[in-house]
């Protein structure tokens, strides 16, 4: 599906409620971004990759439910919105050495040039936005002038 124009395409479509069905969404966002016409290098889709399946993965697991993903180009900008059901925003944690989980919004935070999540009855989007470095032929792209993100990256 796409949508919002020419200039700002987005395309989208819904995760299973199942931990397994992460993988093909991630790979489906990577395909998707790449249609959106801005300049990425192999190492900016490996990030935006992960970046994707840590935000599914928190959905999925934590809701229990489907979600929908949104996969938009914002002037320069890579935008990957997940939505779900889960009236709970996601938040930073201090995982610890020997813990199994925990680091997956570090991993956003850390890697996204923004990220934030707004309430969306009955549920939530939580959403990260990456600014494509050079692609493969050497190509690069500018910073959008896009307004403050409620998690910019310093």
């Amino acid at each position: 599906m796409a949508g919002r124009g020419p200039e700002r395409p987005t395309y989208g479509f819904t995760v299973a409620a199942a931990v397994d069905a992460v993988p093909a969404a991630r790979r489906q966002v990577v395909l998707l971004a790449q249609n959106l016409g801005l300049p990425m290098s192999d190492q900016v889709l490996e990030t935006v990759e992960l970046l994707a399946s840590e935000v599914i993965a928190n959905a999925v697991l934590h809701t229990a439910a489907s979600c929908d993903v949104a996969v938009t180009r914002t002037d320069a900008r890579l935008r990957v919105e997940v939505t779900d059901t889960g009236p709970a925003l996601p938040v930073l944690v201090d995982a610890r050495p020997n813990d199994e989980s925990g680091r997956g919004l570090l991993l956003v935070d850390a890697l996204a040039d923004a990220w934030g999540t707004q309430r969306k009855p009955p549920g939530k989007k939580t959403w990260f936005e990456i600014t494509p470095g050079p692609s493969a032929d050497g190509s690069s792209s500018t910073n959008s002038a896009d307004a403050p993100s409620p998690h910019p990256r310093v």
